[in-house]
């Protein structure tokens, strides 16, 4: 699992945990995941590198584990895993299953492997009507996929009730200032997010910018270039001055709670075709949002955020200024948004045990 498969897979190691008979063991592929996994999960789980795929790495991986149940994640789906473990006839569930419009176009090209593949597991529970629809349609039977929501969302609440937001301000030393944020930023729309923030200070605003790129090796080449562009102090987060004006991030997963301090976010991988980042991250602080056109991987939430105000499309450093200073300017701005957009993600919650039932009482009827 990356950062993000571990986010979704964390609530649903928490529901096991209250279940006497069972210990989980969690896997990762990439340092930055196995390192969020510590973070969320303390040495309440064990943790593992994921094995190589290859058929006689699978066999020693699970001669050694010997699991009761094998659960993937959203879109991790590995070829000789799957076949290793329908050999020794141990179920495999796939969680949070997702298959993004962009996924599934590929994917279609490749029906009989994907269809093949897909029908090793016993349940696939997927986060959304069109993931479930996109699911069937690639040819999985249809008794076999359910819908119970997406489990970052448990993620998300319980990690907001965690974070401390007025020590959090205290360090970063906000008390009084009005802070914009962009996070999850890829190559290209820095350039945007520091031509909007130049414009506002242009105009005289007094504000900060936090800006999280999405690969944090960037920082540093950030910081130098945010600073010949702006004329600002900038500093990295790991190295921050009490009297900076633009921060950059250079920090694996602090982006969650950084939300909880600002006035206004941008969602980054959306001004260029990524499909969008984790648009419910600052939704569930009810922070004003904005992104670009394309939040692909995020259609049906960036949607109902549009729908309720509590996010808005921006497609230049003009438009996402104008947005910015709107809310700048506009006290009770942010106090209309702040209760819906929260409301809307805390009704989409329970997909982690919901999950969890499914996989338990499929257990126990073997």
């Amino acid at each position: 699992m990356s950062v993000g498969e571990v986010q979704a897979a964390f609530p649903m190691v928490k529901a096991m945990g209250n279940a006497a008979s069972c210990s989980a063991l969690l896997s990762t592929i990439t340092p930055t995941g196995r390192c969020m996994a510590r973070k969320l999960l303390g040495d309440s789980v064990r943790l593992i590198y994921y094995p190589w795929d290859a058929p006689w790495v699978v066999k020693r991986a699970l001669d050694r584990i010997s699991p009761r149940a094998y659960i993937a994640v959203e879109t991790e789906v590995w070829p000789n895993l799957l076949y290793g473990l329908k050999k020794r006839n141990i179920p495999a569930f796939l969680a949070n299953a997702r298959f993004s419009e962009r996924s599934f176009r590929k994917a279609l090209k490749h029906r009989k492997l994907w269809c093949s593949l897909l029908e090793n597991f016993r349940k696939i529970m997927a986060r959304t009507e069109a993931d479930s629809k996109r699911f069937i349609e690639i040819g999985v039977r249809p008794d076999k996929v359910v819908v119970t929501g997406d489990c970052k969302i448990d993620a998300l609440l319980a990690r907001r009730q965690a974070v401390d937001v007025e020590g959090l301000k205290k360090k970063l030393n906000l008390e009084g200032s009005k802070v914009l944020l962009a996070g999850s930023t890829h190559e290209g729309e820095e350039d945007v997010v520091l031509d909007a923030f130049s414009r506002l200070t242009y105009k005289g605003h007094k504000v900060r910018l936090i800006l999280v790129p999405r690969h944090p090796q960037r920082a540093k080449k950030l910081a130098s270039e945010a600073a010949s562009k702006t004329g600002k102090r900038v500093a990295l987060l790991s190295q921050m001055q009490r009297d900076w004006e633009i921060i950059i991030v250079d920090q694996v997963g602090v982006l969650f709670e950084l939300y909880g301090v600002v006035d206004a976010a941008f969602i980054g991988g959306s001004l260029v075709p990524k499909g969008g980042q984790n648009i419910l991250e600052p939704a569930s602080w009810g922070v004003p949002i904005q992104h670009g056109p394309f939040m692909d991987d995020f259609y049906e939430a960036s949607r109902e955020l549009i729908r309720l105000s509590s996010a808005r499309v921006v497609r230049t450093a003009e438009e996402l200024a104008s947005e910015w200073e709107e809310i700048l300017n506009e006290k009770s701005f942010g106090e209309v948004m702040r209760p819906q957009a929260r409301a809307y993600v805390e009704n989409l919650g329970g997909a982690a045990l919901r999950n969890w039932e499914i996989i338990n009482e499929s257990m126990i009827q073997e």
